[in-house]
């Protein structure tokens, strides 16, 4: 389970599930996005009351609820009677499906707010001067979701008034039009989103460990490895800073 910005007491907040092992073939999933808590009169939940709406949401896993392990951003919750601060989910996805920009717009919409900033970054056709057909991204996965959500904290430092957060980046093959990357961000107002998605573009480009593979036309050479300028570990960004 992930979390994302504090909820106050009284609120119906949203969270990310993950299903593992029986858990998983019981649910009939793998996951549920922005699944809905409510903090009642607290601005808190223990394990005990959170197990108890998964299971009322998925009956099927009512005859292992003594026999789970629940985690809290990667980490196990031992006692499950001691409180667990609630946060709004942060939608962050790595993904071999095509990206639907619509849905992920839907997710990160709230009725408090008067806008919603997208960037789509989508393959194009070519590339100096070559004709372009697909690229082909791969990532260490991990690591990628740990930066993603990294990026998350650090807009919310940044812009205290967000409300939602979606990034999601597609993997393995991306056919030109397509897009191999969607980031949707919620606010109040549109200043803090749109400078929100500026920023948050040229981050996820400089710190998540993503790698492109251009497949070229037909006689224009078969395929090349790109790397993002804005990377850290690219030549571009060493050569301008250099000590």
């Amino acid at each position: 389970m992930s979390q994302g910005q504090c909820a106050e007491p009284g609120t119906v907040v949203h969270v990310n599930l993950l299903f593992f092992a029986k858990a998983r073939e019981l649910a009939g999933t793998s996951s549920q996005p922005s699944f809905p808590l409510s903090t009642g009169t607290e601005a808190s939940l223990n394990g005990v009351q959170i197990l108890a709406a998964i299971c009322a949401h998925f009956p099927e896993l009512r005859p292992i609820r003594d026999h789970v392990i629940i985690a809290v951003n990667e980490q196990y919750c031992e006692d499950l009677t001691a409180s667990l601060a609630i946060r709004d989910g942060d939608e962050v996805a790595l993904t071999f499906d095509k990206l639907d920009v619509g849905e992920i717009n839907e997710l990160v919409a709230h009725e408090s707010c008067g806008a919603v900033a997208l960037f789509v970054g989508t393959t194009r056709d070519n590339f100096d001067g070559k004709e372009v057909v697909l690229l082909q991204y791969e990532a260490y996965e991990a690591m990628a979701l740990k930066s993603m959500n990294h990026i998350c904290e650090e807009l919310r430092g940044r812009w205290p008034d967000l409300v939602h957060i979606g990034i999601h980046h597609r993997l393995g093959t991306v056919p030109v039009k397509e897009a191999s990357v969607v980031i949707a961000i919620s606010s109040p107002h549109r200043e803090a989103a749109l400078e929100a998605v500026r920023w948050a573009i040229d981050e996820l480009k400089k710190s998540v460990p993503v790698w492109k593979k251009e497949q070229y036309a037909e006689g224009q050479g078969c395929s090349e490895w790109k790397e993002n300028k804005e990377c850290t570990w690219s030549k571009a960004y060493k050569d301008n800073h250099i000590l």
